[in-house]
């Protein structure tokens, strides 16, 4: 029988502090895809499993911990090593690196939206973030198995997928909810120009606000229905198909054909395959 984990007596509940065992964290950071010496932030270091892996991994390591108590414990584990370094902060409000770096964290499941945002509209976003969260918002995010508002709106510029699933005993104490890992990829070239973003997330926005109306309902302001039966045929879908059927690929080709069509811009600019 497994000894009751010191760490399930002595969390506050009020952070949603559900700790990571040691051999979750080691798999969870070996779907890094980076190398030794590369820098990794660690939003919510906790006790010190992930910070030991990235470290035993070769990762240089910013180990961030809001918690006083947990904090203390952090820094006098790796206190003198010199991969890490650890501060007493809130990351939501840490000044995140002007260099290259990547982000892994078990998120406490409350701040999860907020710490998604952060990093998504970070004045330098994280090449590739590995975060483990519920599985509902994981979804939601990562637009599985349809997408979503939100989804829609950031993946010309991250690739948003679940990586993985992690059981309940990979923590303690076992949270009640399932875990996902979710990863977040910053495209290297956006798939909507610059000039174009706010035109995007406006269009997306009205389409995707009508609910279940169908997609001939939803562009009816933007095309004809001449044009949308000839739009659907290309990017193939059905006209009478709900807003919520349409994948990322084909929301942007109809956002692409919208905007030359209709504001008379290059529809290849900024285009690359959508994954």
């Amino acid at each position: 029988m497994r000894r009751t984990d010191p760490r399930v007596t002595e969390r506050r509940p009020e952070l949603s502090q559900h700790f990571i065992r040691r051999g979750a964290a080691r798999s969870l950071v070996r779907r890094l895809r980076a190398g030794p010496g590369d820098l990794v932030v660690e939003a919510g270091a906790g006790d010190g499993a992930l910070t030991a892996a990235l470290t035993d991994a070769g990762f240089r390591v910013v180990a961030v911990e809001k918690d006083e108590r947990l904090y203390r414990r952090l820094s006098a584990r790796f206190a003198g090593h010199a991969l890490v370094a650890c501060h007493h902060a809130d990351f939501l409000t840490l000044r995140l690196p002007a260099a290259p770096y990547r982000v892994v964290s078990n998120v406490p499941y409350g701040v999860t939206a907020a710490i998604v945002r952060r990093l998504l509209h970070a004045a330098r976003p994280p090449d590739e973030a590995l975060l483990v969260v519920q599985r509902e918002a994981a979804e939601k995010f990562a637009g599985t198995p349809r997408e979503t508002l939100f989804s829609l709106l950031h993946q010309p510029w991250f690739e948003i997928a679940i990586a993985g699933a992690l059981r309940r005993s990979d923590f303690a104490p076992a949270p009640r909810v399932q875990s996902s890992i979710l990863r977040i990829r910053r495209r290297e070239v956006p798939l909507v120009a610059p000039g174009s973003a706010p035109s995007y997330r406006a269009f997306v926005t009205s389409a995707i606000g009508h609910g279940s109306a169908d997609v001939s309902r939803a562009l009816r302001g933007h095309l004809t229905s001449r044009q949308v039966n000839r739009l659907g045929r290309d990017a193939g879908f059905s006209p009478h198909a709900r807003t919520s059927q349409l994948t990322f690929a084909q929301w942007l080709a109809v956002f692409r054909f919208v905007e030359h069509e209709c504001l008379g811009h290059d529809p290849t600019v900024g285009r690359t395959e959508a994954a």
